[in-house]
């Protein structure tokens, strides 16, 4: 063979020799060469009711070339194993957080770590329905009542009663009366009871709120109800109210006058009431007068007498009392 063409041939064959790569060797891929490391820990909820679980999910920055161990730990309240593990090929794991039960709200956390990496989430527990056992979630009262009526109310445990329990009951006034124990049966959430409100003998209670509270434990519940003046017919020592006039000239000698409204605090029985002459059919509240003065009086007060008698001539009303008036602005 020529030496020229051995030359040649001899070169082809270390040619391919250079780029003839075996089958069996392959080129490491992005995943091959990641080193994981914790990127994130997630929680599904981040509030349950104390007693419940949730779970968390740990992920890696890559897929995990081997089984790979992460370390977990929990606040007081909140459990989880110690170890979690990422297996071969996987990025992510979940794992499922436990909680105990709990009689307030709180917070805490859950923790985990790797290669010195460490990733937090925060789990809040709310309050345990039922535990240790039920209490008064709810009271239940009318918006308002008039004195000497009876309210019902209910009161609503937060779930039914396995035994029959005793829950305590309370007033902010001595006018509202209220049980002191109220017993809700075994298997029922709710039990009822009567609020007595007391009207005074003589005169009449302004309107005032008052508080029924129930109580079980360190738990409570309350509700507000509004006392209005009773309902019944004006009577001797109840009161009455009047405006105040604004008096406008009458002629030209130095007269003025008004309209005084008279407003009782309860309506007029059957038969009506008289009035200073006036007169208040039953179950009205007020009347209106003309009246008259020489002269705007001085200190804007004027002091006149009132009289009421009911449709039998009893006197209910017999006093002097005393208004204030204010004069008319002038024209332009």
């Amino acid at each position: 063979m020529p030496r020229s063409l051995a030359r040649l041939v001899l070169g082809m064959v270390l040619a391919t020799a250079v780029v003839t790569v075996p089958a069996s060797v392959t080129v490491p891929s992005a995943e091959a060469a990641c080193r994981p490391a914790l990127q994130s820990l997630t929680l599904a909820r981040g509030t349950v009711a104390g007693g419940t679980s949730t779970t968390a999910t740990v992920r890696l920055t890559c897929r995990a070339p081997r089984r790979t161990p992460v370390q977990l730990w929990a606040s007081t309240g909140i459990r989880v194993p110690a170890y979690v593990y990422v297996a071969r090929g996987r990025s992510t794991t979940t794992v499922t957080v436990r909680t105990s039960p709990t009689t307030v709200r709180s917070s805490g956390r859950v923790k985990a770590v790797h290669r010195q990496v460490v990733r937090r989430a925060t789990l809040v527990r709310t309050v345990t329905p039922c535990y240790p056992t039920p209490v008064p979630t709810s009271v239940a009262l009318p918006a308002y009542v008039h004195a000497g009526q009876t309210a019902t109310g209910m009161v609503t445990l937060d779930c039914v009663a396995k035994t029959s329990l005793a829950v305590s009951l309370t007033s902010s006034s001595s006018w509202v009366s209220v049980p002191g124990t109220l017993t809700i049966v075994a298997g029922r959430r709710t039990a009822s009871f009567r609020a007595v409100t007391k009207a005074p003998s003589t005169g009449s209670l302004p309107a005032f709120d008052v508080t029924i509270r129930a109580t079980r434990g360190r738990k409570s519940a309350a509700r507000v109800m509004q006392v209005r003046p009773e309902i019944r017919p004006f009577r001797a020592g109840d009161r009455f109210t009047v405006n105040e006039p604004v008096l406008t000239p009458e002629g030209t000698d130095g007269w003025v006058r008004g309209t005084l409204r008279i407003t009782l605090d309860h309506p007029a029985g059957p038969g009506g009431l008289d009035v200073n002459g006036s007169v208040i059919p039953e179950g009205g509240t007020w009347t209106e007068a003309t009246i008259y003065h020489h002269a705007y009086p001085p200190d804007s007060r004027v002091t006149d007498h009132l009289t009421i008698v009911d449709s039998t001539g009893n006197v209910l009303v017999h006093e002097d009392f005393t208004y204030v008036v204010h004069r008319a602005p002038e024209g332009p």
